[in-house]
């Protein structure tokens, strides 16, 4: 199998198989988008609104990881306020994403229909579930960052316009008439048989200052790093068959997303019975992750609802360090933003590292583990799991060539 374009992912990618060596390649053919060097001569203020454009499925991460990146570098401290609608507007996005992915790309692999829109009639229930959580997170989108794709309200500092509390009670109204189309979902995927797979990977989130990587053999024991420290950390090959780097974790495969934020921060019920060493297990946990970051939207507008509001827009240092880094867990996982400016505030230098680059080395290693584990499968079911394992990981390949 090669040069074939896979099916129900997010941008442009095609596998090789080696049959007799068991080894898979992963090719990316979308062109270098080169949006590091776009930002370099432009202001600091213009970070925010360009590098959302690299991904319409998950531009508000991009928001937030360029405005923190900035804020770093000018010194900037938001308040309460911000915090909590920036965490707001990362509950809409992983709300968003998840459910688009579950249900229009990786679900009907696992129902027996060939595209997201034949749920409406195999299962009418799932269908209208998943309207109303993509409805009811672009709403939350919409209501604090602007509109559901790009966000226009934010801003260094702050933002330039703070909902009032009467439309935050009714956006709360809407996320409390959904929770029984969170819990149907998590219901349906928790039913799945998913592929068996084992495979030994580092699985890595962000946590604060800092990144912590485990081994999917042992979550258990953690490795911790400054996130100062990333790009000693997480290397980036280039290989000649892909226009993507490939990211590593201190050398070895490393797993960023749902997967690994639930074998780190453990944040689920225990019932749910989730194989670490199984990346198809990856939506699973995605389901899982709706259920949490819904829960965590409720109680962020109910945090709102009884504080005061501070709209007010935080000014930059006397003495800023003109170097940042932001970081943010975008839904695929742990998102890098660095920034370097002048004196007049214009980006001198810029370096992305996105979620999908770290992964596309496990998404290899997991690749070449199913040949070896599955080799009385023929053929074409073989490259059937290979496409299914792909589509688990959620790859963003647009993201993945910035």
């Amino acid at each position: 199998m090669s040069n074939e374009f896979i099916a129900k992912i997010e941008g442009h990618g095609s596998l090789t198989i080696d049959w007799d060596k068991s080894q898979v390649k992963l090719n990316i053919h979308e062109g270098e988008r080169l949006f590091e060097g776009l930002l370099v001569n432009r202001t600091a203020e213009e970070m925010h609104w360009i590098t959302p454009r690299i991904c319409g499925v998950c531009p508000i991460a991009h928001n937030l990881a360029s405005l923190t990146a900035i804020e770093d570098a000018l010194g900037i401290e938001v308040n309460s306020t911000t915090l909590l609608l920036r965490d707001l507007m990362q509950c809409g996005q992983m709300i968003q994403s998840h459910a688009l992915h579950l249900f229009f790309l990786s679900l009907p692999d696992y129902l027996g229909i060939d595209r997201g829109t034949e749920l409406a009639q195999k299962n009418p229930g799932a269908f209208k579930s998943a309207l109303a959580l993509k409805g009811v997170s672009d709403e939350v989108a919409e209501v604090i960052a602007g509109r559901s794709v790009h966000p226009t309200r934010t801003t260094i500092g702050g933002f330039h316009k703070i909902p009032t509390k009467s439309v935050l009670e009714k956006l709360l109204n809407k996320l409390k008439k959904t929770e029984q189309d969170v819990k149907n979902t998590l219901e349906l995927v928790s039913n799945i048989d998913f592929p068996e797979l084992k495979v030994e990977l580092q699985l890595a989130v962000l946590d604060n200052t800092k990144i912590i990587a485990v081994s999917s053999n042992n979550i258990k024991g953690r490795k911790e790093s400054p996130i100062v420290d990333y790009k000693e950390v997480i290397e980036e090959e280039v290989r000649d068959y892909s226009t993507a780097k490939f990211g590593k974790y201190r050398g070895e495969e490393m797993l960023v997303g749902s997967l690994a934020r639930l074998a780190i921060y453990e944040d689920y019920d225990k019932k749910y019975k989730i194989d670490f060493k199984n990346p198809f297990h990856n939506n699973f946990a995605q389901a899982i992750e709706i259920f949490t970051y819904h829960q965590k939207a409720q109680k962020i507008i109910e945090k709102l609802l009884n504080s005061e509001i501070n709209k007010e827009i935080a000014k930059q240092s006397k003495n800023p360090s003109l170097k940042g880094i932001g970081t943010t867990e975008a839904p695929r996982g742990g998102l890098y933003h660095e920034i370097h400016l002048n004196k007049d505030n214009v980006i001198t230098y810029a370096n992305i590292i996105t979620p999908t680059v770290q992964n596309l080395t496990s998404i290899e290693k997991s690749a070449n583990a199913l040949l070896e584990q599955t080799k009385n499968r023929s053929k074409e079911e073989l490259e059937r799991l290979l496409i299914m394992l792909v589509r688990a990981y959620d790859p963003c390949i647009t993201c993945s060539v910035h």
